[in-house]
């Protein structure tokens, strides 16, 4: 049993399918916890601003709502937004 945190950068782990469930699960519970707007598309890559956090959740928290439950390629921050790694 995997333990309950969130996982990025899963894609090519061992565990990847544990690993995708317990983001799913964990999305699940905070999904509307949190408002995100995506505000631009690159290469391999999406752009997302938070319009409101009122529970203070983690950057972390933020980029699985911004990605879906997903995060299997990862995340980075840049300045005020969340870069969410498609590819």
């Amino acid at each position: 049993m995997i333990e309950k945190k969130i996982y990025n950068e899963w894609a090519f782990e061992e565990n990847a399918f544990e690993k995708a469930q317990m983001n799913m699960r964990i999305y699940e519970e905070i999904k509307d916890k949190a408002k995100v707007e995506l505000v631009g598309k690159g290469y391999a890559h999406e752009k997302y601003r938070v319009l409101s956090n009122p529970y203070n959740l983690s950057i972390a928290e933020l980029a699985l709502i911004c990605d879906s439950g997903n995060l299997c390629f990862g995340y980075r921050t840049e300045g005020d937004l969340i870069i969410i790694h498609t590819d």
